[in-house]
């Protein structure tokens, strides 16, 4: 990172593997850690936190901006804030189709891994199965809340589509 922060406001950048998502000035973070919701602002002490599966937000000179971000993890330094995901999506580029179908292939999956015979192999399958579950509750939670309305009325008739009824 190059910029220090301001005073009023902090440099943050969102780095997946694929693309460099957000890189800029904000005045504040609330990030989904494992320890539950983290709102960091200009000034904070330094952290590394793991973040997990789940919706985030940001407040910029323009506003709040909503996204979901999968498994990773935040530090929070005199220089700003870097946060490194498997995944980052705002709401417009979520396909709730593509969501629904994610959520039921990993319940299946979930229901599978709960077979494996060898324990350390089970774990880590199981583990894997409850991230991806993760990953789809998060954007289907972006979508309803902060999605087009034509994002949120797919959704609806996609969920009963699909049967998916918990969103926890």
């Amino acid at each position: 990172m190059s910029q220090a922060s301001s005073g009023r406001t902090m440099h943050l950048v969102i780095i997946t593997p694929y693309k460099r998502f957000f890189e800029g000035e904000v005045v504040s973070l609330v990030i989904n850690t494992v320890d539950g919701l983290m709102g960091f602002m200009p000034g904070h002490p330094p952290v590394i936190v793991a973040i997990r599966p789940g919706m985030s937000h940001l407040e910029n000179e323009e506003g709040v901006v909503y996204f979901s971000v999968s498994e990773g993890y935040c530090e929070v330094s005199e220089r700003g804030i870097t946060v490194i995901c498997n995944a980052a999506e705002f709401p417009e580029e979520l396909s709730p189709r593509r969501t629904c179908k994610s959520y039921k292939e990993a319940r299946a999956g979930l229901e599978q891994a709960r077979l494996i015979p060898d324990k350390i192999a089970r774990e880590v399958s199981i583990k894997e199965y409850e991230l991806a579950i993760d990953r789809a509750r998060a954007r289907r939670h972006l979508i309803e809340l902060h999605g087009s309305d034509h994002q949120k009325e797919r959704m609806a008739v996609l969920r009963e589509e699909y049967g998916w009824t918990d969103l926890f």
